[in-house]
């Protein structure tokens, strides 16, 4: 007798770590913006750089991708802006003089 056996897809033996949500080009294009970022600040050697950017580009779940970052502190949402070195701060006015 033979039983049939439900298609998983092309990747149905792929392991487990590509499993989960997709990736877009555009989550693609987000992680490699952030590794730029870490490459710049000096957290990632340039192989190391060179090795994420390689499997960002071809990583097909959004776990590909998180798992390249997960020994990657967080960025702040919002960059804060400084003051040029010298410059001396005012305090903000919240009243007409």
């Amino acid at each position: 007798m033979v039983q049939d056996v439900p298609d998983k897809g092309p990747d149905a033996s792929s392991s487990s770590a590509s499993t989960g949500p997709r990736a877009s080009d555009a989550d693609r294009n987000r992680f490699a913006t952030m590794l730029e970022r870490h490459f710049a600040d000096g957290r990632l050697s340039e192989e190391e750089f060179s090795e994420r950017m390689d499997r960002a580009l071809r990583a097909r779940t959004l776990v590909e991708l998180y798992a390249l970052s997960s020994d990657l502190p967080e960025f702040p949402a919002v960059d804060v802006p400084h003051s040029p070195p010298g410059q001396k701060r005012h305090a903000w006015r919240f009243w007409r003089t």
